[in-house]
C-alpha cells in the first residue's frame, strides 16, 4: 500500500525550484549524476526482486570490495569511528560498518515498495511514548544523526498517524526531482536545505500537526554552533532548537540502530528550550551527547563516511 503524499511545500519556492536555481554542472558532474541516477533506477528495478537469502551475499561482497579498495570514503569512516569510540578501528568493525551502509542503501531501494503493514513490522520504538505525547500536544521536532535506516524511520511515523516534514540537501535537479518523488511517496514533505524560507516552512509545518525530522549531525553549510562530541569538538546545525523553539515545540533526539529483524528508534528524552544563542548551544550539545553516547554501543550503524570532527583532514590530505 502507497502511503497518500501531502503536495506542496509550505515555503514561497518549491525544493525543486530551488534544486533548478544551481550554477552549470561540469561535463564530470553531469556524467557522475548521469551514474548516479542509473544506478539508483536499476536498483529499484532489481532491489525488491532480490531473494532474501542473496540480500546478505552481496552486501557482504560489497564490504569485501570496499575494505579492499580502501577509497577516501572507507578511510574517512575509519577516521570518524575511531573519535565516536576513542580507540584504533579493527577491520571486523570497519566491515560491519560498511555492511550497514549497504544494508541502508538496500533497504532504501527497496522501501517504496514495502506495505504499511511490512513497515511497521520492521521497527520497534524505544520511549515513543515522549513522540507520540509531543505530536499531540505542543509539536514534536525530532533531531537524527546520519544512523541506521531514517527514511526508514520517517516512513514508520507516516503510517501511524505522525505525517513528516523533513530537510534533505540540494542535488542537481534531476538527481533531487528522483529524491523528492521517493520521499512524497512515502508521505513526507521534503525541503531543500537551501530554500532561504525553510525556517518558517518548518515552523508552519509545526502548525499543521506535522513532526518535523531533521537530521543533525553533520553540518552541511559550515554555520552550525560548536559543540563537544565524547570530547572532540565539532560543529553541529542549530536548527531544530531554532525550529524547537521558535515553534513551542519539543525537541527530541532519536537514534536509528539496525537490528537482526529490523531497526529500533530509540528517543531521548526532550530537551529543554534555553534563550539566546548560548541557548541554542546548549540544547544542541543535549542533542550531540545523547546522539555520543547511544551511537558508541553500536557505532557500525554511524554511516559518517564526510569528515565531521573539527580539523579533521581527508585521507587525500594525509597523504600529501
Amino acid at each position: 500500500m502507497r502511503i497518500r503524499p501531502e503536495t506542496g511545500a509550505a515555503s514561497g519556492r518549491s525544493a525543486l525550484q530551488q534544486a533548478q536555481s544551481t550554477l552549470p554542472q561540469t561535463r564530470r558532474d553531469m556524467l557522475r549524476n548521469w551514474l548516479v541516477r542509473s544506478v539508483y533506477r536499476f536498483g529499484r528495478r532489481v532491489a525488491p526482486r532480490l531473494p532474501a537469502q542473496v540480500i546478505p551475499m552481496i552486501i557482504s561482497a560489497g564490504s569485501w570490495i570496499a575494505l579492499r579498495h580502501d577509497g577516501i570514503h572507507v578511510r574517512t569512516l575509519r577516521r570518524n569511528l575511531a573519535q565516536a569510540t576513542g580507540a584504533p578501528v579493527a577491520d571486523d568493525l570497519l566491515r560491519a560498518a560498511v555492511k550497514s551502509y549497504l544494508r541502508g542503501f538496500y533497504e532504501v531501494l527497496a522501501l517504496p515498495t514495502w506495505s504499511e503493514t511490512e513497515i511497521r513490522s520492521r521497527v520497534v520504538v524505544v520511549n515513543e511514548k515522549a513522540v507520540r505525547e509531543a505530536h499531540a500536544g505542543p509539536g514534536a521536532v525530532v533531531a537524527l544523526p546520519h544512523s541506521g535506516n531514517w527514511d526508514l524511520a520517517g516512513a514508520w511515523a507516516c503510517v501511524t498517524g505522525m505525517p513528516v516534514t523533513t530537510v534533505v540537501e540540494q542535488l542537481p535537479p534531476e538527481e533531487f526531482a528522483a529524491f523528492l518523488a521517493f520521499r512524497e511517496g512515502l508521505g513526507m514533505q521534503v525541503l531543500s536545505h537551501r530554500d532561504p524560507e525553510v525556517l518558517s516552512a518548518l515552523i508552519n509545518a509545526i502548525h499543521r500537526r506535522r513532526v518535523v525530522c531533521l537530521l543533525a549531525d553533520r553540518d552541511l553549510l559550515g554555520t552550525g554552533v560548536p559543540v563537544l562530541w565524547r570530547g572532540k569538538h565539532i560543529t553541529m546545525p542549530a536548527g531544530p532548537a531554532l525550529v524547537a523553539r521558535r515553534s513551542g515545540a519539543a525537541l527530541l533526539p532519536a537514534v536509528c540502530l539496525f537490528t537482526e529483524r529490523g531497526m529500533a528508534i530509540i528517543i531521548g528524552s526532550e530537551i529543554p528550550a534555553r534563550p539566546g544563542r548560548d541557548g541554542l548551544v546548549t540544547m544542541m550539545q543535549a542533542v550531540a551527547d545523547f546522539f555520543a553516547d547511544t551511537i558508541v554501543k553500536q557505532p557500525e550503524d554511524w554511516h559518517m563516511m564526510q569528515p565531521f570532527f573539527v580539523k579533521q583532514q581527508t585521507p587525500a590530505q594525509e597523504a600529501r
